[in-house]
C-alpha cells in the first residue's frame, strides 16, 4: 500500500508543530519559576532559581532549534525513491524478523509516530541506528545494526 508523502508530511508538520506547543508552555514556566519570589536564593546553596533559568534557557534553545526544523520541513518536497537508494525524504518498509514496520526518513522529528490512511509511520533520522542502517539501501536489501539484528527492506517510496 503506498503512502501519500503529502499527507505524511502535513502530518508530521502538526505533531511537530504541537511538540512546539508543549516546549513553550514547559519554557514559560520555567522562566516563571525561575524568576518568582519563592525562587530567590535564601542561602548560597539554595540553587533552585538558578536551577529554573538552566532549565528555561535550555528549553529556549530546543525550541528555537525545532522551529527551525518545522520551518524547513514546511518547504520541503520529498522525492520519489522508486528504484533509488534511500535518502532524506524516502518512505520505507521494513521486515524484521516478521514484523512490519513503516518509516519516513527525515532530518527533523525522530520518534515522532502519525498515522496517515490507517498507516503507523515513523519518523527517523540518519542519526538514528535505524535510519543510519537505511541509508544508500535499496529495495530487497538486508540490513543490520546493533547487535546483530536483521531485517530486510520490502519498499521504498
Amino acid at each position: 500500500m503506498s503512502v501519500d508523502k503529502q499527507k505524511l508530511l502535513m502530518a508530521v508538520h502538526d505533531a511537530l508543530v504541537e511538540d512546539l506547543r508543549r516546549q513553550l508552555k514547559g519554557q514559560q514556566s520555567a522562566a516563571e519559576g525561575a524568576t518568582h519570589a519563592e525562587a530567590r536564593a535564601e542561602t548560597k546553596w539554595d540553587t533552585c532559581g538558578l536551577e529554573q533559568s538552566y532549565l528555561a534557557r535550555g528549553l529556549a534553545q530546543q525550541f528555537e532549534k525545532l522551529s527551525a526544523q518545522v520551518e524547513a520541513l514546511r518547504s520541503f518536497v520529498p522525492p520519489d525513491f522508486a528504484g533509488r537508494s534511500i535518502g532524506i525524504g524516502a518512505v520505507v518498509e521494513t521486515d524484521m524478523d516478521g514484523y512490519k514496520d513503516l518509516f519516513f526518513l527525515l532530518d527533523c522529528g525522530g520518534g515522532t509516530e502519525v498515522d496517515v490512511d490507517g498507516c503507523c509511520v515513523t519518523v527517523i533520522t540518519p542519526e538514528s541506528p535505524v535510519g543510519a542502517a537505511l541509508l544508500d539501501r535499496k529495495q530487497g536489501d538486508r540490513y543490520s545494526f546493533r547487535a546483530g539484528l536483521e531485517g530486510k527492506i520490502l519498499r521504498v517510496e
